[in-house]
C-alpha cells in the first residue's frame, strides 16, 4: 500500500480579509481549497510574530516550552540581543524525533532549521546571516542549480528605499525559487520522495510590511501592479500546484501563523519610560545600563525588561524590589496618550509570568504590551530596529489568520478555530501517524 504524504504550505502574513478580498477570481487555489476541503481561522500567540508561530507549530509546543519569542533573545545579559537558531529551541522539532525517524522530510526556509542539521532527507535553511552552507545536504543548491533553480535566501533581500519594482521583483524571485525546489523535490527531482513536505513562502509578508498602504482606499495604484496582490497571486499558483498533486494518499494543509494589517507609527517605549523616570538615555541614543531600571525589548517581543541585577551586566533593580518596579512601569506605560490619537497607547501592560507558565517562560520579556490601537506599535530596542528599517514600514502583523486543509483526515466545511500549536498534531494524523502524548494541540480539520 501507498506510504501517506503531507504537504505543509505556509503562507506567511496571509491576511482573511485579503483572501476574501480577492476571491475565486484572483486566488483561484485558495477558492478551491476552502471549497474542496475544511477551513477555519489562525489566531496566533498573544505577540503575532513569526518565531513563536513558527517554532510554536512544528514542535507542537508554545513558547513558554520551546522558548523562542522572537528573532532575537529576548534577555541577553550584555544587552546586545543574541540572533536564535536551531539550537535555541528547547523542544525538537517534528522531523527531529525519534518517533519519525522513518519518514523521509524535505524543509525548505522554515526559522529555526539554520544551521542545517542532518535528517532524513533535505533541507534548505532559513539562515539569520549570510552564510555559504544553509542546505543538506551541503551539495543541494548545486544539484538544483543544474536542475535550473536557483535558491536566494531573505537575509540577502532587505528594504532600503529601493525602486519599488527592484526590491518586489527579488522578495518574489526568492519565494519563486523555494517553490520551485519544494515541487521539484516532492516530485522526486532529488531522488526519493518525501512522506513530508514542509514549504515556508515570506514573499506576502515581506511585501506587507513595505507595500500595505498600496490596498488602502485612494490608492492611485493600479490593482493588477500592487506588490502585495502579486505576492498573493504567486503563493495561490504554489498552492495550486501542491492541490494538483493531492490524491487519496496526499494531504495538503496551508496556513499562516501572523495575519497582517495597516501600521501607523511605531512609538518608542523607552521614551515614555526615560519620561517616568525609568530610563536614562545615553550619549548614543541607547540606554544608559547603569543608571536604567527598565527597557525596550527587542523587536517582536512587544515587551519590556526589568533591569535586574544579576541578570544583566549592569543591572541597578534589585530582585527584592522587582515587582515595585514592574508597578511603576505599568502604571507609566498604562497612564501615557498616543500624541498621534489622543488615546492609550496600550489596553494592557501583562507580567510575563502571568502570560507564560513553562520551564521556557524566563526567556520571555519582563512585560508584555498589548496594543490599544494596533496601528500604533512599540518600537522594539532602537538598535536592532534600526538595522531592519522599521520606520519604513506601512503594515505589521496581525493575530488573526486562516487554516484551510484538503484530505480526508480532515473532512470538509468550517472547521475549528487554531492555534499554530495545533498544526504538528495536524501532520500527525496527515500522516497516518498516531498522536504524541507530549502534544497539547488538537488536530486542525472540519466536523
Amino acid at each position: 500500500m501507498p506510504r501517506r504524504r503531507a504537504v505543509v504550505l505556509v503562507t506567511e502574513g496571509a491576511a482573511p480579509e485579503l483572501l476574501e478580498r480577492w476571491g475565486p477570481d484572483v486566488l483561484p487555489a485558495f477558492a478551491r481549497l476552502r471549497a474542496e476541503g475544511a477551513s477555519g481561522t489562525m489566531h496566533s500567540e498573544l505577540v503575532p510574530y513569526e518565531p513563536p508561530g513558527l517554532i510554536s507549530a512544528f514542535t507542537g509546543h508554545g513558547p513558554a516550552e520551546h522558548g523562542c519569542f522572537s528573532y532575537w533573545d529576548a534577555h541577553s545579559p550584555d544587552y546586545e540581543p543574541a540572533v536564535l537558531d536551531s539550537s535555541s529551541p528547547r523542544r525538537p522539532l517534528l522531523w527531529q524525533r525519534p518517533e519519525l525517524a522513518d519518514l523521509t522530510t524535505a524543509v525548505v526556509n522554515v526559522f529555526g532549521s539554520h544551521p542545517v542539521r542532518p535528517l532524513n532527507g533535505v533541507s534548505i535553511g532559513y539562515p539569520m546571516r549570510r552564510t555559504l552552507h544553509a542546505c543538506h545536504p551541503r551539495d543541494l543548491p548545486v544539484r538544483l542549480g543544474r536542475a535550473g533553480i536557483h535558491l536566494a535566501h531573505d537575509v540577502n533581500i532587505w528594504f532600503t528605499g529601493q525602486d519599488k519594482e527592484e526590491f518586489t521583483a527579488k522578495v518574489l524571485g526568492a519565494d519563486r525559487a523555494r517553490a520551485d525546489a519544494a515541487l521539484h523535490l516532492f516530485d522526486g527531482g532529488q531522488g526519493e520522495r518525501p512522506d513530508l513536505l514542509v514549504l515556508n513562502l515570506t514573499a506576502i509578508d515581506r511585501l506587507s510590511h513595505v507595500y500595505w498602504q498600496e490596498l488602502e482606499p485612494g490608492s492611485p495604484v493600479p490593482e493588477e501592479e500592487r506588490s502585495v496582490r502579486r505576492a498573493y497571486r504567486l503563493a495561490d499558483e504554489v498552492l495550486g500546484a501542491f492541490l494538483d498533486r493531492a490524491d487519496e494518499h496526499t494531504e495538503v494543509l496551508a496556513f499562516s501563523e501572523i495575519g497582517f494589517g495597516p501600521l501607523r507609527a511605531y512609538c518608542s517605549v523607552n521614551e515614555v519610560l526615560a519620561a517616568a523616570g525609568l530610563l536614562t538615555q545615553g550619549p548614543d541614543g541607547r540606554p544608559d545600563w547603569t543608571a536604567t531600571q527598565a527597557f525596550e525589548a527587542v523587536q517582536g517581543t512587544q515587551g519590556v525588561n526589568l533591569n535586574t541585577a544579576g541578570r544583566y551586566k549592569h543591572g541597578i533593580v534589585e530582585p527584592h524590589l522587582r515587582e515595585r518596579t514592574a508597578d511603576r512601569v505599568r502604571e507609566a506605560l498604562l497612564a501615557h496618550i498616543n500624541p498621534l490619537t489622543g488615546l492609550p497607547l496600550f489596553a494592557e501592560v501583562l507580567r510575563g509570568e502571568d502570560v507564560h507558565s513553562g520551564p521556557a517562560a524566563h526567556r520571555a520579556p519582563d512585560l508584555i504590551l498589548v496594543p490599544y490601537d494596533w496601528r500604533y506599535l512599540p518600537l522594539g530596542d532602537t538598535h536592532w530596529s534600526a538595522q531592519v528599517h522599521r520606520t519604513l514600514q506601512s503594515g505589521w502583523h496581525r493575530r488573526e489568520s486562516y487554516w484551510g486543509g484538503i484530505g480526508g483526515s480532515f473532512g470538509s466545511g468550517a472547521g475549528p478555530d487554531g492555534r499554530p500549536l495545533d498544526v504538528a498534531p495536524t501532520v500527525l494524523r496527515m500522516l497516518g501517524r498516531p498522536p504524541l502524548p507530549d502534544l497539547p494541540g488538537v488536530p486542525l480539520g472540519a466536523g
